[in-house]
Protein backbone atom coordinates (compact mmCIF):
# COMPACT_ATOMS: atom_id res chain seq x y z
CA UNK A 1 0.00 0.00 0.00
CA UNK A 2 1.37 3.63 -0.77
CA UNK A 3 1.81 5.85 1.46
CA UNK A 4 -0.62 8.52 0.38
CA UNK A 5 -3.25 5.32 0.79
CA UNK A 6 -2.56 4.57 4.05
CA UNK A 7 -2.37 8.20 5.25
CA UNK A 8 -6.02 8.40 2.88
CA UNK A 9 -7.11 5.48 5.89
CA UNK A 10 -5.45 7.43 9.03
CA UNK A 11 -7.18 10.51 8.22
CA UNK A 12 -10.96 8.69 7.98
CA UNK A 13 -10.57 6.91 10.87
CA UNK A 14 -9.06 10.23 12.75
CA UNK A 15 -12.42 11.86 11.77
CA UNK A 16 -14.60 8.62 12.93
CA UNK A 17 -13.09 9.03 16.07
CA UNK A 18 -14.13 12.65 16.65
CA UNK A 19 -17.74 11.41 17.05
CA UNK A 20 -16.62 7.68 19.28
CA UNK A 21 -15.37 7.16 22.00
CA UNK A 22 -11.86 5.72 22.72
CA UNK A 23 -10.29 6.65 19.59
CA UNK A 24 -7.63 8.67 19.02
CA UNK A 25 -4.22 8.96 17.18
CA UNK A 26 -2.67 6.79 19.74
CA UNK A 27 -4.71 4.12 18.86
CA UNK A 28 -3.24 3.88 15.44
CA UNK A 29 0.71 4.24 16.97
CA UNK A 30 2.87 1.26 17.79
CA UNK A 31 1.21 -2.33 18.45
CA UNK A 32 2.23 -1.98 22.00
CA UNK A 33 0.53 1.20 22.83
CA UNK A 34 -2.27 0.64 21.65
CA UNK A 35 -3.27 -2.73 22.43
CA UNK A 36 -3.39 -1.11 26.27
CA UNK A 37 -6.69 0.13 25.02
CA UNK A 38 -8.09 -3.54 23.98
CA UNK A 39 -8.71 -4.04 27.54
CA UNK A 40 -8.04 -6.59 30.26
CA UNK A 41 -6.12 -9.49 27.90
CA UNK A 42 -7.68 -12.75 27.86
CA UNK A 43 -6.07 -15.57 28.75
CA UNK A 44 -7.94 -17.91 26.07
CA UNK A 45 -9.89 -16.78 22.94
CA UNK A 46 -12.80 -19.51 21.90
CA UNK A 47 -13.71 -19.62 18.32
CA UNK A 48 -16.30 -21.59 17.28
CA UNK A 49 -16.56 -22.82 13.28
CA UNK A 50 -17.58 -25.88 11.23
CA UNK A 51 -15.27 -28.62 10.61
CA UNK A 52 -14.29 -28.33 6.54
CA UNK A 53 -11.15 -28.85 5.95
CA UNK A 54 -10.18 -24.89 4.71
CA UNK A 55 -9.14 -23.82 7.92
CA UNK A 56 -5.52 -25.38 7.38
CA UNK A 57 -3.66 -22.05 7.68
CA UNK A 58 -5.44 -20.18 10.53
CA UNK A 59 -5.05 -24.07 12.66
CA UNK A 60 -1.58 -24.21 11.99
CA UNK A 61 0.00 -21.03 11.37
CA UNK A 62 -1.87 -17.92 11.47
CA UNK A 63 -3.25 -19.13 15.53
CA UNK A 64 0.26 -20.09 16.59
CA UNK A 65 1.41 -16.57 15.14
CA UNK A 66 -1.26 -14.75 17.26
CA UNK A 67 -0.23 -16.54 20.63
CA UNK A 68 3.48 -15.57 19.91
CA UNK A 69 2.12 -12.16 19.25
CA UNK A 70 -0.06 -11.27 21.82
CA UNK A 71 0.35 -14.42 24.17
CA UNK A 72 -3.71 -15.47 24.29
CA UNK A 73 -4.09 -19.05 22.91
CA UNK A 74 -7.47 -19.54 20.75
CA UNK A 75 -9.21 -22.78 20.74
CA UNK A 76 -10.89 -23.34 17.71
CA UNK A 77 -13.70 -25.67 18.43
CA UNK A 78 -14.66 -27.22 15.19
CA UNK A 79 -18.89 -29.05 14.67
CA UNK A 80 -20.55 -30.63 11.53
CA UNK A 81 -22.81 -27.90 9.72
CA UNK A 82 -25.87 -28.65 11.03
CA UNK A 83 -24.20 -28.86 14.72
CA UNK A 84 -23.13 -25.73 14.23
CA UNK A 85 -25.72 -23.70 13.82
CA UNK A 86 -27.70 -25.11 16.58
CA UNK A 87 -25.58 -24.42 18.76
CA UNK A 88 -25.21 -21.09 17.49
CA UNK A 89 -28.56 -20.57 17.70
CA UNK A 90 -28.44 -21.87 21.33
CA UNK A 91 -26.36 -19.59 23.03
CA UNK A 92 -26.44 -16.24 20.92
CA UNK A 93 -30.24 -16.10 21.36
CA UNK A 94 -29.58 -16.58 24.94
CA UNK A 95 -29.06 -14.60 27.82
CA UNK A 96 -26.03 -15.58 28.83
CA UNK A 97 -22.68 -14.62 28.01
CA UNK A 98 -21.45 -17.22 24.93
CA UNK A 99 -19.00 -19.55 25.36
CA UNK A 100 -17.40 -18.49 22.34
CA UNK A 101 -15.64 -15.15 21.58
CA UNK A 102 -15.68 -15.58 17.56
CA UNK A 103 -18.60 -17.21 15.45
CA UNK A 104 -17.67 -18.54 11.76
CA UNK A 105 -20.63 -17.16 10.14
CA UNK A 106 -21.70 -18.50 6.56
CA UNK A 107 -23.41 -16.38 4.47
CA UNK A 108 -26.64 -17.90 4.53
CA UNK A 109 -26.78 -17.96 8.11
CA UNK A 110 -26.62 -13.82 8.02
CA UNK A 111 -30.04 -13.45 7.96
CA UNK A 112 -30.79 -14.68 11.34
CA UNK A 113 -27.36 -14.40 13.23
CA UNK A 114 -27.30 -10.37 12.23
CA UNK A 115 -29.96 -9.85 15.24
CA UNK A 116 -26.60 -11.58 17.53
CA UNK A 117 -23.75 -10.06 16.27
CA UNK A 118 -21.84 -6.55 17.07
CA UNK A 119 -22.15 -4.07 14.04
CA UNK A 120 -18.75 -4.47 12.83
CA UNK A 121 -18.55 -1.36 11.13
CA UNK A 122 -18.54 0.07 14.76
CA UNK A 123 -16.04 -1.99 15.65
CA UNK A 124 -13.35 -1.06 12.90
CA UNK A 125 -14.00 2.52 13.62
CA UNK A 126 -13.06 1.51 17.57
CA UNK A 127 -10.29 -0.76 16.54
CA UNK A 128 -7.22 -0.23 18.41
CA UNK A 129 -5.12 -2.50 17.55
CA UNK A 130 -2.08 -3.60 15.42
CA UNK A 131 -4.24 -4.35 12.23
CA UNK A 132 -6.15 -0.54 13.13
CA UNK A 133 -4.29 1.67 10.47
CA UNK A 134 -3.98 -0.52 6.90
CA UNK A 135 -6.84 -3.04 7.30
CA UNK A 136 -8.20 -1.55 4.27
CA UNK A 137 -12.28 -2.63 4.17
CA UNK A 138 -11.86 -1.51 0.57
CA UNK A 139 -10.00 -4.69 -0.29
CA UNK A 140 -13.05 -6.86 -0.86
CA UNK A 141 -15.89 -6.53 -3.21
CA UNK A 142 -18.83 -4.96 -2.50
CA UNK A 143 -20.73 -8.12 -3.50
CA UNK A 144 -18.83 -9.81 -0.80
CA UNK A 145 -19.61 -6.82 2.15
CA UNK A 146 -23.14 -7.46 0.54
CA UNK A 147 -23.28 -10.97 1.46
CA UNK A 148 -22.58 -9.91 4.81
CA UNK A 149 -24.62 -7.20 5.80
CA UNK A 150 -28.06 -6.43 6.73
CA UNK A 151 -29.60 -3.02 6.50
CA UNK A 152 -26.20 -1.12 6.74
CA UNK A 153 -25.06 -3.41 9.56
CA UNK A 154 -21.56 -5.16 8.91
CA UNK A 155 -22.06 -8.29 10.45
CA UNK A 156 -18.84 -9.89 10.04
CA UNK A 157 -15.43 -9.55 8.26
CA UNK A 158 -14.85 -11.81 5.13
CA UNK A 159 -12.17 -14.59 4.81
CA UNK A 160 -13.23 -17.05 2.76
CA UNK A 161 -15.37 -16.37 -0.96
CA UNK A 162 -16.32 -19.47 -2.76
CA UNK A 163 -17.77 -20.32 -6.01
CA UNK A 164 -18.32 -22.95 -7.73
CA UNK A 165 -16.63 -23.89 -11.31
CA UNK A 166 -15.67 -26.64 -13.81
CA UNK A 167 -12.61 -28.72 -12.72
CA UNK A 168 -11.24 -31.20 -15.36
CA UNK A 169 -8.19 -33.44 -16.33
CA UNK A 170 -7.05 -31.45 -19.19
CA UNK A 171 -5.06 -34.54 -21.26
CA UNK A 172 -7.88 -37.21 -20.22
CA UNK A 173 -10.38 -34.60 -21.74
CA UNK A 174 -8.19 -34.26 -24.63
CA UNK A 175 -7.70 -38.31 -24.98
CA UNK A 176 -10.94 -38.48 -24.94
CA UNK A 177 -11.67 -36.21 -28.26
CA UNK A 178 -12.42 -33.34 -26.81
CA UNK A 179 -10.50 -30.45 -27.88
CA UNK A 180 -12.17 -27.51 -25.02
CA UNK A 181 -13.89 -28.02 -21.95
CA UNK A 182 -17.86 -29.32 -22.45
CA UNK A 183 -19.52 -25.31 -22.25
CA UNK A 184 -23.48 -26.65 -22.51
CA UNK A 185 -25.17 -29.42 -20.88
CA UNK A 186 -25.16 -31.43 -23.72
CA UNK A 187 -21.66 -31.38 -24.19
CA UNK A 188 -20.92 -32.11 -20.86
CA UNK A 189 -22.71 -34.97 -20.72
CA UNK A 190 -21.09 -36.18 -23.77
CA UNK A 191 -17.76 -35.76 -21.96
CA UNK A 192 -18.62 -37.24 -18.97
CA UNK A 193 -19.38 -40.35 -20.65
CA UNK A 194 -16.45 -40.77 -23.18
CA UNK A 195 -14.33 -40.19 -19.60
CA UNK A 196 -15.89 -42.93 -18.05
CA UNK A 197 -15.59 -44.95 -20.31
CA UNK A 198 -12.40 -44.54 -20.93
CA UNK A 199 -11.66 -44.52 -17.32
CA UNK A 200 -13.10 -47.51 -16.76
CA UNK A 201 -13.76 -49.39 -14.52
CA UNK A 202 -12.42 -47.33 -11.64
CA UNK A 203 -12.28 -43.60 -12.70
CA UNK A 204 -15.60 -41.99 -14.10
CA UNK A 205 -16.71 -38.95 -15.93
CA UNK A 206 -17.96 -36.76 -13.03
CA UNK A 207 -17.73 -36.18 -9.01
CA UNK A 208 -20.16 -34.80 -7.02
CA UNK A 209 -21.50 -34.49 -3.55
CA UNK A 210 -24.86 -36.41 -3.24
CA UNK A 211 -25.23 -37.34 0.08
CA UNK A 212 -28.36 -36.51 1.97
CA UNK A 213 -26.33 -33.16 3.66
CA UNK A 214 -24.97 -30.16 3.68
CA UNK A 215 -22.95 -30.34 0.40
CA UNK A 216 -25.70 -31.98 -1.60
CA UNK A 217 -28.06 -28.91 -2.74
CA UNK A 218 -25.04 -26.29 -3.35
CA UNK A 219 -23.35 -29.03 -5.88
CA UNK A 220 -26.98 -28.55 -7.56
CA UNK A 221 -27.28 -25.22 -7.42
CA UNK A 222 -25.24 -24.52 -10.41
CA UNK A 223 -26.80 -26.88 -12.95
CA UNK A 224 -30.51 -24.90 -11.12
CA UNK A 225 -28.64 -21.51 -12.26
CA UNK A 226 -27.76 -22.61 -15.56
CA UNK A 227 -30.83 -23.96 -16.39
CA UNK A 228 -32.66 -20.44 -15.35
CA UNK A 229 -34.13 -21.92 -12.60
CA UNK A 230 -34.12 -20.54 -9.12
CA UNK A 231 -35.26 -20.92 -5.79
CA UNK A 232 -37.65 -18.14 -4.58
CA UNK A 233 -38.00 -14.52 -4.80
CA UNK A 234 -36.67 -13.03 -1.33
CA UNK A 235 -38.46 -9.79 -1.17
CA UNK A 236 -42.34 -11.58 -2.90
CA UNK A 237 -41.87 -14.93 -1.67
CA UNK A 238 -42.61 -15.95 -4.86
CA UNK A 239 -41.26 -20.04 -5.55
CA UNK A 240 -39.49 -20.37 -8.34
CA UNK A 241 -38.40 -23.98 -7.26
CA UNK A 242 -40.69 -25.92 -9.00
CA UNK A 243 -40.99 -24.17 -12.12
CA UNK A 244 -39.92 -26.10 -15.65
CA UNK A 245 -36.46 -24.89 -15.68
CA UNK A 246 -36.07 -25.67 -12.16
CA UNK A 247 -37.34 -29.49 -12.67
CA UNK A 248 -35.29 -29.52 -15.99
CA UNK A 249 -31.87 -29.07 -14.53
CA UNK A 250 -33.09 -31.63 -11.27
CA UNK A 251 -33.85 -33.99 -14.20
CA UNK A 252 -31.25 -33.50 -16.14
CA UNK A 253 -28.83 -33.82 -12.80
CA UNK A 254 -30.37 -37.12 -11.64
CA UNK A 255 -29.59 -38.61 -15.11
CA UNK A 256 -26.33 -38.14 -14.65
CA UNK A 257 -26.07 -40.58 -11.94
CA UNK A 258 -29.22 -42.93 -12.63
CA UNK A 259 -29.63 -43.34 -16.06
CA UNK A 260 -26.09 -42.43 -17.63
CA UNK A 261 -23.89 -43.68 -14.82
CA UNK A 262 -21.49 -41.44 -15.40
CA UNK A 263 -20.91 -40.67 -11.62
CA UNK A 264 -19.52 -42.94 -8.89
CA UNK A 265 -22.58 -45.64 -7.25
CA UNK A 266 -20.65 -44.23 -3.66
CA UNK A 267 -21.17 -40.74 -4.76
CA UNK A 268 -24.14 -40.71 -2.68
CA UNK A 269 -21.91 -41.20 0.31
CA UNK A 270 -19.90 -38.01 -0.48
CA UNK A 271 -19.58 -35.01 1.08
CA UNK A 272 -17.27 -32.07 1.13
CA UNK A 273 -14.26 -34.06 2.03
CA UNK A 274 -14.90 -36.92 -0.37
CA UNK A 275 -15.04 -34.59 -3.58
CA UNK A 276 -11.30 -33.84 -2.50
CA UNK A 277 -10.60 -36.78 -1.41
CA UNK A 278 -11.62 -38.68 -4.60
CA UNK A 279 -10.39 -36.20 -7.18
CA UNK A 280 -6.69 -36.24 -5.45
CA UNK A 281 -6.94 -40.43 -6.09
CA UNK A 282 -8.21 -39.89 -9.65
CA UNK A 283 -11.86 -41.42 -8.96
CA UNK A 284 -13.44 -38.97 -11.23
CA UNK A 285 -12.12 -36.58 -14.25
CA UNK A 286 -14.10 -33.61 -14.12
CA UNK A 287 -16.26 -31.95 -11.17
CA UNK A 288 -18.59 -28.77 -10.76
CA UNK A 289 -17.51 -27.60 -7.15
CA UNK A 290 -16.04 -25.17 -5.35
CA UNK A 291 -13.25 -23.28 -6.55
CA UNK A 292 -10.65 -23.76 -3.93
CA UNK A 293 -10.55 -27.24 -4.45
CA UNK A 294 -8.30 -26.86 -7.38
CA UNK A 295 -5.80 -26.36 -4.54
CA UNK A 296 -6.33 -29.24 -3.29
CA UNK A 297 -6.55 -31.33 -5.98
CA UNK A 298 -3.65 -30.20 -8.38
CA UNK A 299 -1.41 -28.99 -5.69
CA UNK A 300 -1.56 -31.22 -2.41
CA UNK A 301 1.56 -33.56 -1.97
CA UNK A 302 -1.38 -35.98 -0.89
CA UNK A 303 -3.16 -36.02 -4.40
CA UNK A 304 -2.07 -38.05 -7.28
CA UNK A 305 -3.58 -36.21 -9.83
CA UNK A 306 -1.58 -32.85 -9.11
CA UNK A 307 -0.46 -31.01 -12.06
CA UNK A 308 -3.28 -32.36 -14.42
CA UNK A 309 -5.99 -29.68 -14.10
CA UNK A 310 -7.78 -27.26 -15.87
CA UNK A 311 -10.84 -24.62 -15.11
CA UNK A 312 -13.53 -23.27 -16.26
CA UNK A 313 -17.17 -21.81 -15.99
CA UNK A 314 -20.27 -24.30 -15.22
CA UNK A 315 -21.65 -25.15 -18.72
CA UNK A 316 -24.58 -23.68 -19.76
CA UNK A 317 -28.13 -25.26 -20.68
CA UNK A 318 -27.72 -24.69 -24.12
CA UNK A 319 -24.81 -21.97 -24.76
CA UNK A 320 -22.25 -21.12 -22.60
CA UNK A 321 -23.25 -17.29 -21.97
CA UNK A 322 -25.85 -19.54 -19.65
CA UNK A 323 -23.17 -20.11 -17.13
CA UNK A 324 -24.02 -19.61 -13.38
CA UNK A 325 -23.07 -20.31 -10.01
CA UNK A 326 -24.17 -19.69 -6.54
CA UNK A 327 -21.19 -18.03 -3.93
CA UNK A 328 -20.67 -17.99 -0.90
CA UNK A 329 -18.64 -16.08 1.87
CA UNK A 330 -17.88 -17.27 5.22
CA UNK A 331 -17.14 -14.49 7.53
CA UNK A 332 -15.77 -14.45 11.44
CA UNK A 333 -17.89 -11.94 13.76
CA UNK A 334 -18.05 -10.94 17.16
CA UNK A 335 -21.00 -12.01 18.73
CA UNK A 336 -23.33 -9.55 21.29
CA UNK A 337 -23.02 -11.85 24.32
CA UNK A 338 -18.93 -12.18 23.89
CA UNK A 339 -17.26 -11.77 27.01
CA UNK A 340 -14.05 -10.26 25.03
CA UNK A 341 -15.40 -8.58 21.75
CA UNK A 342 -11.99 -6.05 21.41
CA UNK A 343 -9.43 -9.04 21.53
CA UNK A 344 -11.46 -11.25 19.67
CA UNK A 345 -11.69 -9.04 16.92
CA UNK A 346 -8.30 -8.29 17.32
CA UNK A 347 -7.82 -12.26 16.13
CA UNK A 348 -10.45 -11.57 13.03
CA UNK A 349 -8.65 -8.63 11.80
CA UNK A 350 -5.37 -11.12 12.62
CA UNK A 351 -6.29 -13.96 10.40
CA UNK A 352 -7.91 -12.03 7.60
CA UNK A 353 -5.45 -9.48 7.20
CA UNK A 354 -3.85 -9.15 3.78
CA UNK A 355 -0.61 -11.29 4.99
CA UNK A 356 -2.75 -13.74 6.30
CA UNK A 357 -5.10 -13.64 3.54
CA UNK A 358 -2.81 -14.45 1.07
CA UNK A 359 -0.92 -17.53 3.13
CA UNK A 360 -4.23 -19.07 3.22
CA UNK A 361 -4.34 -19.72 -0.04
CA UNK A 362 -1.50 -22.61 0.21
CA UNK A 363 -3.30 -24.82 2.26
CA UNK A 364 -7.13 -24.66 0.28
CA UNK A 365 -8.66 -21.30 0.88
CA UNK A 366 -10.68 -19.17 -1.57
CA UNK A 367 -9.57 -15.46 -0.04
CA UNK A 368 -12.10 -12.89 -0.18
CA UNK A 369 -9.52 -10.40 -0.55
CA UNK A 370 -9.18 -8.85 -4.11
CA UNK A 371 -5.80 -8.02 -3.42
CA UNK A 372 -5.14 -11.76 -3.44
CA UNK A 373 -6.81 -13.31 -5.87
CA UNK A 374 -5.88 -10.38 -8.37
CA UNK A 375 -2.62 -10.96 -7.69
CA UNK A 376 -0.16 -12.31 -10.49
CA UNK A 377 1.62 -15.02 -8.82
CA UNK A 378 -1.28 -16.02 -7.25
CA UNK A 379 -2.79 -15.91 -10.51
CA UNK A 380 -0.48 -18.23 -11.66
CA UNK A 381 0.34 -20.27 -8.89
CA UNK A 382 -2.95 -21.44 -8.45
CA UNK A 383 -4.74 -21.80 -12.14
CA UNK A 384 -8.36 -21.69 -10.66
CA UNK A 385 -8.77 -17.67 -9.58
CA UNK A 386 -9.32 -16.74 -13.46
CA UNK A 387 -11.80 -19.30 -13.89
CA UNK A 388 -13.80 -18.10 -10.39
CA UNK A 389 -13.60 -14.52 -11.55
CA UNK A 390 -15.26 -14.90 -14.68
CA UNK A 391 -17.84 -17.02 -13.06
CA UNK A 392 -18.62 -14.29 -10.16
CA UNK A 393 -19.41 -12.07 -12.60
CA UNK A 394 -22.82 -13.96 -13.46
CA UNK A 395 -23.28 -15.43 -9.96
CA UNK A 396 -25.70 -14.87 -7.46
CA UNK A 397 -25.63 -15.65 -3.38
CA UNK A 398 -27.41 -18.22 -1.46
CA UNK A 399 -30.63 -16.67 0.00
CA UNK A 400 -30.03 -14.25 2.85
CA UNK A 401 -32.95 -15.43 4.62
CA UNK A 402 -33.71 -16.78 8.07
CA UNK A 403 -35.66 -18.96 7.04
CA UNK A 404 -33.21 -20.40 4.72
CA UNK A 405 -31.73 -23.10 6.76
CA UNK A 406 -34.94 -25.18 7.13
CA UNK A 407 -36.21 -24.46 3.40
CA UNK A 408 -33.04 -25.93 2.66
CA UNK A 409 -33.39 -29.09 5.00
CA UNK A 410 -36.56 -29.71 2.37
CA UNK A 411 -34.58 -29.38 -0.93
CA UNK A 412 -31.51 -31.33 0.22
CA UNK A 413 -34.39 -34.20 1.00
CA UNK A 414 -36.08 -33.44 -2.69
CA UNK A 415 -32.81 -34.15 -4.53
CA UNK A 416 -31.58 -36.83 -2.89
CA UNK A 417 -34.43 -39.01 -3.56
CA UNK A 418 -34.38 -37.88 -6.93
CA UNK A 419 -30.65 -39.11 -7.62
CA UNK A 420 -31.64 -42.04 -5.45
CA UNK A 421 -34.08 -42.97 -8.13
CA UNK A 422 -37.14 -43.14 -5.21
CA UNK A 423 -38.52 -40.37 -7.44
CA UNK A 424 -38.78 -38.06 -10.32
CA UNK A 425 -37.63 -34.53 -10.15
CA UNK A 426 -40.82 -33.21 -11.15
CA UNK A 427 -42.42 -34.94 -8.07
CA UNK A 428 -39.69 -33.92 -5.76
CA UNK A 429 -39.57 -30.55 -6.69
CA UNK A 430 -43.55 -30.35 -5.92
CA UNK A 431 -42.78 -31.56 -2.72
CA UNK A 432 -40.99 -29.13 -1.73
CA UNK A 433 -42.60 -26.37 -3.05
CA UNK A 434 -45.81 -27.37 -1.16
CA UNK A 435 -43.76 -27.96 1.65
CA UNK A 436 -42.22 -24.17 1.34
CA UNK A 437 -45.61 -22.86 0.78
CA UNK A 438 -47.23 -24.44 3.95
CA UNK A 439 -43.61 -22.69 5.74
CA UNK A 440 -44.21 -19.27 4.28
CA UNK A 441 -48.08 -19.25 5.14
CA UNK A 442 -47.35 -20.50 8.89
CA UNK A 443 -45.14 -17.57 9.13
CA UNK A 444 -47.15 -15.31 6.80
CA UNK A 445 -44.59 -14.32 4.72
Amino acid sequence: MSSSSKAGLINRRTLLGSTLAGINLAALGSSTTARAELGKKPSKLVVLGDNASWKGTILQDAIPAFKNDTGIDVEYVQLPIDALVVRCRAEMSGQEPTSFDIVQMGSSMVGWMHAYVEDHNRLLASAAGKHASDFDMGDFSPRTIDAVSVDGKLCGIPYRGTIYILHYQKELLEAAGFSSPPSTFAEFQAAAAALTKSGAPLRYGLGTCARQGPAISNHFTPFLLSSGGSFYDLKTRKIMIDTEESISALEYYADLITKHRVMPPEAVTWEWDEIIANGQNDRYAMAVTLNATGTLLNKSKASKTAGRWGWTVVPGAQKREQTKSMFFVWSFAVPSASKNKEWAFEFIQHITSKEWARRSMEKGNASARLSVLTDPEIVEAYGWTAAAAEQMKTAEPNPNDANWPSLELDLRTGISSTLQGQTTARDALQTVADSWRRKFNRLRL
